[in-house]
């Protein structure tokens, strides 16, 4: 019986860990590989991605693997980036997506079209290059990200997108940070990462509608500690950007315009940061 118990424990351990196999040759029919796999680590990721690696490194980047395949004169490249955690490959999915186009006939969470899918699942970020762009191809494709996901123990959804709420929000605007990288895009309260996420605290935003052609964003930041919500929340005031101007502020809060006479609001309850910005209106 104890024995039986440990075995159970192993498969279930085996089945949490499957890691993502690459396919071979003619496992999708008709497909080679026509190059040999190739690796980056942490160190090396800059090889690949000049310019783009800060990003991934800020969400907390492990290993990428990449394999090209052939079939006749079409070629196909997969690149696996193997994150952290699920929130990690989860932020670099939703900064990549844009608007998200899901594909179907593949159950992970994807986006794409004939020339590129993405695919986020667990803590992978998967993307297939379709370099022809030929459409025939599509269910070829498909059939590469089945087997690429298929093994992957799914795990439980992302929960930092508790804090926002479901009401007025408007859908594909949810983004995760993680640091300056990710936030500057978005907004700049200051120089660097004035938030102090520093590639290990994550932070959810999500725009709200609240009338015919107003919105605004929200930000929620869970620190790991009442002080280090309170130091945070010193050090912004301290440093804010000069183009925003502080216009009342009370010992957990304070109310800022920016250079485009919009408003916003940082507020502080416990260990969580809350932000609003692109207001119309003073709050």
């Amino acid at each position: 019986m104890k024995t039986f118990s440990i075995i159970i424990l192993l498969l279930i351990a085996t089945q949490l860990f499957a890691q993502i196999v690459l396919p071979e040759n003619n496992d999708v029919p008709g497909w080679i590989k026509s190059d040999k796999t190739r690796k980056f680590q942490k160190s090396t990721l800059f090889n690949h991605i000049n310019g783009g690696a800060e990003l991934f490194h800020e969400f907390g980047f492990d290993e990428l693997t990449m394999q090209s395949y052939r079939k006749s004169s079409e070629e196909i490249a997969i690149e696996i980036y193997k994150m952290e955690c699920p929130t990690s490959a989860l932020g670099i999915y939703l900064m990549k997506c844009g608007d998200e186009t899901p594909l179907k006939g593949i159950s992970a969470r994807n986006s794409g079209s004939r020339f590129q899918i993405i695919i986020f699942e667990s803590n992978y970020f998967i993307q297939i290059n379709n370099f022809s762009g030929n459409k025939n191809i599509l269910p070829d494709i498909i059939k590469f990200a089945q087997f690429l996901t298929s093994p992957i123990h799914k795990g439980e959804p992302v929960k930092l997108f508790k804090y926002l709420a479901k009401k007025n929000i408007v859908l594909g605007s949810e983004k995760i940070i993680r640091g300056s990288y990710a936030l500057e895009p978005i907004y700049t309260f200051g120089q660097g990462d004035i938030l102090k996420l520093g590639g290990k605290i994550f932070a959810v935003i999500g725009d709200y509608k609240i009338g015919v052609d107003e919105f605004f964003t929200q930000i929620f930041i869970p620190y790991p500690n009442d002080k280090l919500a309170c130091k945070v929340f010193e050090n912004l005031i301290e440093n804010l950007d000069p183009y925003l101007e502080i216009l009342h502020q009370q010992n957990d809060n304070f109310v800022f315009k920016d250079y485009q006479n919009k408003y916003g609001i940082v507020e502080i309850k416990k260990n969580l940061m809350k932000i609003k910005i692109h207001l119309n209106s003073k709050p």
